[in-house]
């Protein structure tokens, strides 16, 4: 259901006296969206360096306080507008231009309340013995090891608490008290950690060891005694992962008699874990805490849970995704899990709420809701994804909706919309899983399509449009296409003109300068004439990441965490200035800006402003 505060009076979808713009409002040093003004990547300042000191632009400053994610960054009034994990839970986050200070960082009240229920009911689940703690076994079972990122280091030595822990689990654990813990005693907890914890003794006699490995197998999983192990017998036991490259093949068959002899257990185990005595010791558990960094006791408190589940998860990296929107006094902002919100600017009181799944139907996509919203007049647009429609136009001061596209049902993928005029008529432009596409403006209808560009894995990249034409492109082996959308009548069509399978694009988008496009999302940097698709240069510059333009001069943030400033022009790669990032463990990939005089520069929980004016402006 969608939450709004206050309620207020609905605006029509079109006014006659209304005219459709691609930009929200903004004024020198702004950059009130996602890809800045006009959402085309490139800024509006002049009077900026056209040459690199060796070290890089002069700092400004930098904070370490916006939280885990990938979102870039909004700018809008001396304030900056971004989002981030603090402490493992979505904030929405606002700071000052001039020192990077906080000024406000809010989780929105629906989502508070949401969250605030959610862990009550977890910590419930997972408290099994009702002690009113999530001891770390209770803490394992339910998150498995995932828990330890979010459990808080405690006030010892790393080593204290990694025995502390290890002698918490032979407790618990030990059942036979030999004072070593055998599959069967902790397979369950540890699972895939298992083999890793279990380390080889450089000084073990191999074949011994192998030798009484085999014996004990057969003792403990032969049931029929036999002298076989069958697949059935290793159920629930290290054999059971282990099964397919022990059971060796004979010449020309698919697969293994489905039976382990003690020949192939001794050959598998002298290969595969020479020197491993199948159990873990107490000094092995240690290890494996220091070792995984493991700093916190092991026991899960409310607070800590709240930062385990409070935010979007992923193995790619965890936190928010998409750029807020600024228009007016109004902040309009996209989270990871399809939680869409309205607030005040300028202080982050929630206005409305709504979620892209639970309201229309959405389906999260594998890494998460990447898109940043587009404002047009009195909407704002935004892509749940689904059967229900793939994208849906609220009404931006209420939340309510307006159209969704009923005849588009594509799921969700992780590109921005943009607003074009193809053909007379004004309409949203989107990449989703399937095909780029069109869709009315006044009501969501159907338009076009255009489907080469298209992977089924990541469409990143907000389609260039320019007249008629409409570049797309895509990565995974695909590369872009450019479609002159035709019209007839009341019917739309798209056409292509070219693909080039080069101008492949991932993530870090493309910028269209003139008559050309600039891209260094597929690994190099890369001028493309866009009419034509011919390739003008190419370089490695910084690598594969994204890029803004302001001034004439290419902004590349590579996702090695190399910056570089290089010219705008199809004539060759003039780089001007390159400088290297402190890496804060994931690839840097939110998008650079520059506004103000500034380049901002994001990576994790950091953000950096960096003075690129030139001398005396």
């Amino acid at each position: 259901m969608i939450l709004r505060y206050p309620a207020v009076v609905f605006l029509s979808v079109v006014s006659l006296s209304a005219v459709a713009r691609s930009q929200v409002p903004s004024g020198d040093g702004d950059w009130p969206q996602w890809r800045g003004p006009n959402r085309v990547g490139i800024s509006t300042d002049k009077g900026l360096l056209k040459e690199w000191p060796k070290e890089g632009p002069a700092k400004l400053w930098q904070v370490e306080s916006v939280g885990v994610g990938y979102s870039s960054i909004a700018v809008k009034d001396g304030r900056i507008f971004t989002q981030g994990d603090l402490n493992g839970v979505e904030h929405i986050i606002a700071l000052d231009t001039k020192t990077g200070h906080t000024l406000w960082a809010v989780q929105p009240g629906p989502l508070a309340q949401l969250l605030d229920t959610q862990v009550a009911a977890q910590f419930k689940q997972a408290d099994k013995n009702g002690d009113g703690t999530i001891s770390e076994a209770e803490a394992l079972a339910r998150f498995g090891w995932e828990y330890n990122r979010f459990d808080q280091p405690a006030n010892e030595p790393l080593e204290t608490t990694a025995r502390q822990r290890a002698d918490g689990w032979f407790k618990e654990l030990d059942t036979d008290g030999d004072g070593k813990l055998g599959y069967n005693e902790c397979g369950n907890q540890f699972r895939d950690a298992f083999e890793r914890m279990d380390s080889p003794d450089p000084k073990a006699e191999v074949d011994t060891l192998v030798e009484l490995r085999t014996a004990g197998y057969l003792k403990l999983l032969d049931k029929d005694g036999d002298g076989r192990i069958s697949r059935l017998e290793t159920r629930g036991s290290l054999l059971d992962r282990q099964f397919g490259r022990i059971d060796s093949r004979e010449p020309g068959a698919d697969k293994g008699d489905e039976l382990l002899t003690a020949e192939e257990l001794g050959a598998a185990l002298k290969k595969f874990e020479a020197g491993k005595d199948g159990v873990i010791s107490p000094v092995e558990l240690q290890k494996h805490f220091v070792a995984s960094r493991y700093a916190g006791d092991g026991v899960l408190t409310a607070t800590e849970l709240r930062s385990t589940v409070g935010g979007y998860r992923n193995g790619m990296g965890d936190g928010p995704r998409g750029t807020p929107t600024v228009d007016g006094d109004r902040l309009y902002v996209e989270g990871a899990n399809g939680d869409v919100d309205c607030l005040e600017a300028a202080t982050g009181k929630t206005l409305w709420h709504a979620n892209l799944r639970s309201d229309f139907g959405g389906g999260t996509p594998g890494w998460g809701y990447s898109e940043s919203p587009l404002i047009v007049n009195d909407m704002v647009i935004v892509t749940p994804g689904g059967k229900s429609g793939t994208l849906v136009a609220l009404n931006k001061l209420t939340g309510k909706p307006v159209w969704q596209s009923k005849e588009v049902t594509e799921g969700a993928h992780y590109s921005s919309p943009v607003l074009a005029e193809i053909g007379g008529v004004r309409q949203i432009v989107q990449f989703a899983r399937e095909s780029v596409f069109g869709v009315s403006l006044v009501n969501g209808k159907s338009l076009w399509r255009y489907a080469a560009p298209a992977n089924g894995t990541a469409n990143c990249c907000s389609p260039i449009i320019e007249g008629d034409l409409v570049f797309a492109a895509s990565s995974y082996g695909i590369g872009g296409g450019l479609a002159r959308i035709n019209s007839a009548g009341s019917t739309q069509q798209a056409e292509e003109i070219y693909f080039e399978k080069k101008m492949a694009c991932h993530h870090g988008g493309i910028v269209k300068v003139g008559d050309f496009m600039y891209s260094a999302a597929a690994g190099t940097l890369m001028c493309v004439e866009f009419k034509t698709g011919k390739i003008m240069w190419q370089s490695r510059s910084a690598g594969k990441g994204a890029l803004c333009v302001a001034d004439g001069m290419l902004y590349i943030l590579g996702e090695g965490h190399e910056v570089a400033l290089a010219e705008v022009t199809p004539e060759g790669y003039r780089e001007h200035g390159r400088f290297k990032l402190q890496p804060h463990g994931r690839p840097a990939w939110a998008h650079p800006i520059v506004t103000g005089g500034r380049l901002y520069i994001r990576d994790q929980e950091s953000l950096t402003a960096y003075d690129v004016r030139a001398k005396g402006d």
